[in-house]
């Protein structure tokens, strides 16, 4: 039916429709609390020029990425940006690769992210390969490369220049086999990424962090599918992730692995898998991971991915209040204002704390304060006196840090619930159960042959010296 056009007097009289208090503001994540206690979660994306695309972020945070992406690094553990929507879509489909392979894929793309996502062509030392994976020989660390050009994957995209599902060569090597064999460590070699790869990069505004020397420790090649996915929920609020529950017929479509995989094969890939995920410690595990497998489900659950302050994403504040606390602080004597950190600092503890920026400015200079005139009396597990000389030694933008960490933000409306809830504890290990095949009785009194779901292949009669890196899991 036709509807006529709604005047302007109607539409001056027409009851205003109710917006949300924070309707127009950005953020993190806001919280809203509800009459009857139940709690609403609410992300305020940036639009239009606010976005950071891809292009215009680093993509690794790292110091020296050849020095720190080494096998054996104990001390550091450099991080790759990875797009969610490559986390997400990609798939591998090649069965031929190993789990060094993809490793090496991620560290090729690291190496990529360093010298410009948008080049047409990149390099990496040959040795840093061999470092990268702890291989004891240049050889290895060719034949990984090899394989990995020979290798094909698929991207779901949707932009300018690459949408639907794109069939894509891995890496394509600017080397032909004999070139390839007469590299050596000190030896540079060339390759290309994929282009729909690239502009995924490029255009992407949500990603994930990712340890790069946590994935060359792998001893299955589906275990970093999964690895990614988990870095990816880690990244967000509690509110927002997405726990992976599973059954072993539902992480098989996940990682990859085909119809027809045998149950035995099935099993001790998923139990490689697991073992691999709770293997990952020391600087190389940046958040727990919980796993356990009940009612013939696997399921994980993972904590908070550990953020230093500093590397927190700012919250948006009005350009009002910026101006009120930078002329605060601008006003004080100078040997005052060294007791105050920089006003992003504020802003980062707000996205990491979820009060306003001015609020916890006002609580910082409340204990500032208190520290000066009770200085025997304990703020954050020291005393007074001992909080401003800490200011003194490394500065209030770190002191920040532990502050934001150990006090009690309940005075601000930030309940203490929020971080109980982010405690996960690590798994160390994990048993995943084997489903043993039936067995009929008339098959023990005839002496019948008894098959698994899947028969498994006859065994050889004479075996092969295999090396442990050329098994497929």
């Amino acid at each position: 039916m036709h509807q006529p056009a709604t005047t302007i007097e109607e539409m001056e009289t027409a009851p205003k429709r109710r917006r949300h208090k924070m309707h127009g503001k950005r953020g993190a994540v806001f919280v809203h609390e509800r009459e009857d206690g139940s709690e609403k979660g609410y992300v305020w994306q940036a639009t239009g020029d606010d976005i950071i695309r891809g292009h215009q972020r680093g993509g690794l945070k790292c110091g020296d990425l050849s020095a720190e992406a080494v096998f054996d690094n104990e001390k550091t553990s450099p991080r790759i940006e990875i797009p969610r929507v490559v986390i997400e879509t990609m798939q591998i489909e090649s069965s031929h690769l190993r789990a060094g392979d993809i490793a090496a894929f991620w560290r090729l793309f690291a190496e990529a992210r360093k010298q410009g996502i948008s080049r047409e062509t990149h390099s990496i030392k040959l040795g840093d390969i061999v470092k990268y994976l702890g291989l004891n020989s240049l050889h290895r660390a060719k034949q990984a490369l090899a394989r990995l050009s020979t290798a094909a994957m698929t991207l779901r995209l949707n932009q300018i220049g690459a949408r639907g599902t794109i069939r894509m060569q891995m890496i394509e090597l600017l080397h032909d086999t004999d070139d390839l064999a007469a590299l050596r460590g000190h030896d540079e070699m060339f390759f290309r990424l994929p282009e729909a790869l690239k502009l995924a990069v490029m255009e992407s505004r949500d990603y994930a962090w990712v340890d790069l020397n946590a994935m060359s420790r792998f001893k299955s090649k589906f275990t970093v599918r999964l690895y990614l996915k988990l870095c990816l929920e880690a990244g967000k609020h509690r509110l927002y992730r997405s726990v992976p529950e599973m059954t072993k017929s539902e992480f098989r479509a996940f990682v990859g692995m085909p119809t027809k995989t045998q149950a035995s094969v099935l099993d001790s890939t998923l139990q490689l898998v697991c073992s691999d995920l709770s293997a990952i410690s020391g600087v190389r595990r940046r958040f727990p991971i919980s796993i356990t497998f009940e009612d013939g489900k696997l399921v994980i659950v993972v904590g908070r991915a550990t953020k230093k302050l500093r590397e927190v994403k700012p919250a948006w504040i009005r350009a009002e209040m910026a101006a009120k606390q930078t002329a605060t602080v601008g006003a004080m004597p100078a040997e005052k204002r060294k007791y105050y950190p920089a006003l992003t600092r504020f802003r980062q503890a707000e996205t990491s704390i979820g009060a306003p920026a001015i609020r916890i400015f006002g609580l910082w200079s409340a204990d500032l304060h208190g520290a000066k005139s009770y200085p025997e009396e304990h703020i954050v597990g020291m005393t007074g006196r001992e909080f401003l000389d800490l200011i003194g030694k490394v500065g209030a933008d770190a002191v920040l840090e532990f502050w934001a960490a150990k006090r009690d933000f309940e005075v601000l409306g930030v309940a203490g619930k929020w971080r109980d809830a982010e405690v996960v504890e690590h798994t160390t290990t994990v048993r995943i159960p084997v489903k043993a095949p039936k067995i009929d009785i008339h098959d023990l009194i005839y002496g019948r042959t008894v098959l698994a779901d899947d028969p498994l292949p006859p065994k050889p009669s004479t075996f092969a010296e295999v090396d442990d890196d050329e098994i497929d899991f």
